[in-house]
């Protein structure tokens, strides 16, 4: 048969059920030749021969309510049309959906139907950056998606372009997209898992030795079974991830391999092969032989199709989670400056971004700072001050620009009460008598950060000193527990090498900690 089994006799059939060459070989004693058939009048099914669907022209965005301090996903259609949201059905042109408990990065799925017609889409949040993921439909000729890519920055209202714009899933696994602007980048580094390899599910039990038992599943519907022997077994009214079971009866003369092969609605197939080994008489192989016919014949048949590829453990890429995003940014495209102060505008805006808070534009017109109302920072100075991360002075000034000293910093680390939790968790272990801290208005915060190692000193603390920025991101990582092992240092490396190229970091005390500062924290997952 074409499927490369032997029957023994002088008939045999076998189903056609797509076009192409179809090779017979007959056998006469050591004697055999090889008869083709093409077959050209197969039809299509009816569902792959529908080609008369409108095409549907829509556009889409992520958008930020800010006085719902929410984002919503905007999708426009060219006219009005039947438009399905988790949130109920409407006919109109344009849907506004809002996104709820969105998650520091973890992917939110969407499913938006237009006519009948399904849209996917992925959001993920990354402290303040957005990306929003289109997923076209999959390419069944060779089992990938593509997926578009487009970057938020709703702080600043601004679009941000992706590097790179459009992307190939045909795998599980991290996939990285740099959003950018004019003024500031950011990494996604996200895993995508789940990916299903669009083709039946076939498991296979023998029975009292002359009875196979196939149970099938599939994601788009079952169509036909072929059997070891070429029966065709066709599925009817079998829907999605329902299970078909089947009992093929059969009188077993050999010990081998036995091969059937389960085929979905979409043409997809599965080819499962049990092994015999119960019976007494002498092993027979029966399982497909490629040079049977010659491969020229029967390349495309019975094999699996839809199968990517299916690796062992040892070849499964390894997982990163992103467990806290990036939250500084460089001074410039090229610098760091790792040893240069830090501002108090500056460090707000680092306290707002590692504890979440949903952006407010209209945040600084709210305040009674007199001196933030045309800085860049207005927005976060004033939330976060409502949030007690930074005071102000008592005649109503910020003095954004102002450098943080070692001494405020102790201070504000202790007195954030989303941080005390973290400082209790970490040992004293320094215990150092500082000579020029006694009496200082920031004593006991100074004994409690310096005492953690969190900033490192001599015999001296140098209280008010400005805190560097390579200090600030060091006692930071310390005071979230940011260790990273050998293999993640290595994967953030590669992610700061690949999109980052500061030139005054290099050999420096801190450039651990920077690089997980501008590009994220990320954690091996192990399942």
């Amino acid at each position: 048969l074409p499927s490369g089994y032997f029957v023994d006799g002088t008939s045999a059939s076998f189903v056609a059920d797509r076009n192409g060459k179809y090779p017979f070989t007959v056998y006469d004693g050591s004697y055999k030749k090889t008869f083709v058939y093409n077959v050209k009048n197969v039809e299509e099914s009816e569902e792959d021969s529908k080609d008369d669907k409108e095409d549907i022209s829509i556009s889409y965005s992520l958008m930020y309510d800010y006085e719902k301090k929410q984002v919503l996903f905007n999708i426009k259609s060219d006219k009005l049309r039947t438009i399905i949201t988790p949130g109920g059905t409407s006919t109109t042109n344009e849907v506004n959906y809002y996104i709820k408990d969105l998650k520091n990065n973890i992917p939110f799925d969407l499913t938006i139907t237009i006519d009948d017609q399904p849209y996917d889409f992925k959001i993920i949040k990354s402290g303040e950056f957005y990306l929003l993921i289109y997923i076209s439909p999959v390419n069944y000729n060779d089992y990938s998606t593509v997926v578009e890519y487009h970057g938020y920055n709703f702080t600043n209202n601004e679009y941000y372009t992706a590097n790179p714009p459009k992307d190939i899933y045909d795998d599980n696994g991290n996939y990285q997209v740099l959003v950018k602007s004019n003024s500031s980048q950011h990494i996604f580094n996200f895993s995508i898992t789940g990916i299903d390899y669009r083709r039946p599910y076939v498991d296979i039990e023998l029975f009292n030795n002359d009875t196979f038992y196939l149970e099938a599943e599939d994601d788009f519907g079952l169509d036909y079974i072929i059997t070891f022997d070429g029966k065709y077994v066709p599925i009817k009214n079998t829907p999605a991830k329902e299970t078909f079971t089947y009992n093929h009866s059969t009188v077993l003369k050999y010990n081998g391999e036995y091969t059937f092969v389960a085929v979905d609605k979409k043409g997809n197939r599965t080819v499962e092969t049990i092994q015999v080994k119960s019976l007494r008489s002498a092993p027979r192989n029966h399982k497909f032989d490629p040079e049977v016919h010659g491969k020229d014949y029967n390349e495309d048949l019975f094999k699996n199709i839809g199968l990517k590829y299916q690796p062992s453990k040892d070849e499964e890429p390894k997982i990163f989670d992103n467990i806290l995003p990036a939250y500084m940014n460089g001074k410039s495209p090229d610098k760091f400056g790792p040893d240069l102060p830090i501002s108090r505008a500056e460090m707000i805006t680092i306290f707002c971004r590692l504890n979440n808070l949903p952006y407010d534009n209209s945040a600084h017109l709210k305040t009674k700072f007199t001196d933030i109302h045309d800085h860049w920072a207005r927005d976060y100075i004033a939330m976060g001050s409502s949030k007690k991360y930074v005071s102000g002075y008592k005649d109503n000034t910020f003095k954004p620009d102002n450098n943080v000293t070692r001494a405020e910093f102790c201070q504000m680390l202790t007195k954030i009460s989303a941080y005390k939790s973290l400082l209790n968790a970490i040992p004293a272990s320094n215990n150092i008598n500082y000579t020029d801290i006694n009496e200082h208005w920031a004593e006991k915060e100074i004994i409690k950060i310096g005492g953690r190692n969190l900033i490192e000193s001599d015999n001296n603390f140098y209280p008010d000193k400005p805190i560097t920025r390579g200090e600030v991101v060091h006692a930071i990582n310390m005071l979230y527990g940011f260790s990273p092992s050998y293999i993640e240092l290595g994967y953030t490396n590669t992610l700061y090498n690949k999109n980052f190229d500061f030139q005054d970091i290099y050999a420096h005390k801190y450039y651990t900690d920077i690089i997980i500062s501008v590009v994220g924290m990320y954690r091996e997952k192990i399942d």
